[in-house]
């Protein structure tokens, strides 16, 4: 991004924060394209962030760029990323406080509110779902292909809650494969340890591309009975949110100017990701593959970021009542808030 974008940008962040309320229902708001305010006066907000996965990866790239970049601290905020001990539990420490904020699947989020939790969604990281069955290059995969394999996921909810989805489409149940619970697939796949995959084509498209040079072949899930809705979103633990909403705002606004940098300059923002975490186990090639694939998922249909609907959690609601996953469609209203998110 040149300095004149720069200047331009901070320029109509810092104007639309004077104009804009820090809340907004629906109807109001267009979702933040970034914008760090000036920093309140005092010390800055101390807030705590979960990670969805154990471990770092590329996804966490405008959560260092708004570090890095002073965006955080511009915003009256000072943020530290901590990580869940497995796969299934990025909701659970959200919930008992252990963070304040926190990137969670939404079917995470579905089931926190199932269970009364005290978390809510606060804005879509990524806003369709991306995620589907992966075979190695030289293995064909169709719905007809499917019965009998040994199929990988993480235990985490995501996954258990897509697979049914596609197994139907098939014809098929759980009963008609042989589902393995796994750290890491991509290795697994590429020695023929597991049939198939399941993740997200961000993650396992590059994978396989830095290690064969060849793309894998896949099914994804919203082309075969699962709902085309959001992967990620960002959530906050209730309690927190109730004391400290101007910095839960912040924070999102931090964040959005940082993933408009990110977006601008994705092999520069992947440097400053490497830089941040050195021991991230991944090559260059990958982080900035994966990057730039998750790139075409973050903005809605009018090229807004974090924006929610209530489509999107009553069709995911629904879908998983459909599966006997939930016993009942909660109101939107249940699932998220669109008030945290800035006016531009």
């Amino acid at each position: 991004m040149s300095r004149t974008r720069i200047a331009t940008l901070l320029l109509a962040l810092a104007i639309g924060a004077l104009v804009a309320a820090c809340g907004g229902s629906e109807e109001s708001t267009t979702g933040a394209d970034g914008g760090a305010t000036a920093a309140p006066s005092g010390e800055p907000t101390k807030l705590t962030m979960s990670y969805s996965w154990p471990t770092v990866d590329f996804m966490a790239v405008p959560i260092v760029a708004a570090q890095e970049l002073g965006y955080f601290a511009e915003a009256g905020v000072e943020v530290e990323l901590i990580f869940p001990p497995d796969p299934a539990s990025s909701a659970k420490v959200l919930a008992t406080g252990d963070s304040d904020i926190g990137l969670i699947t939404t079917t995470d989020m579905a089931f926190a509110v199932k269970q009364g939790l005290g978390i809510t969604a606060i804005g879509n990281y990524t806003t369709s779902n991306n995620w589907g069955l992966f075979t190695k290059p030289d293995v064909p995969i169709a719905l007809d292909t499917l019965k009998g394999k040994k199929i990988s996921g993480y235990g985490d909810s995501w996954t258990k809650a897509m697979l049914p989805f596609v197994l139907d489409s098939a014809g098929l149940t759980e009963q008609d494969v042989e589902v393995v619970t796994v750290d890491w697939d991509l290795p697994l796949l590429l020695k023929g340890e597991v049939d198939v995959a399941t993740n997200t084509t961000n993650f396992l498209i590059p994978g396989v591309l830095d290690e064969t040079g060849e793309e894998p072949n896949y099914l994804l899930a919203k082309d075969n009975g699962a709902p085309d809705v959001p992967v990620w979103v960002y959530a906050v633990n209730d309690e927190f949110a109730a004391g400290n909403a101007d910095a839960v705002s912040a924070f999102l606004r931090a964040v959005g100017e940082a993933t408009v940098w990110a977006s601008d300059n994705p092999e520069e923002a992947v440097e400053m990701y490497e830089a941040a975490y050195p021991d991230n186990g991944s090559s260059t090639g990958y982080n900035t593959a994966g990057w730039e694939d998750t790139l075409k998922y973050v903005r809605g249909g009018d090229g807004s970021l974090f924006l929610m609907t209530d489509e999107q959690w009553t069709s995911l609601a629904e879908a998983l009542l459909g599966i006997g996953e939930l016993d009942q469609v909660a109101p939107p209203s249940d699932f998220y808030t669109n008030d945290y998110i800035s006016m531009n």
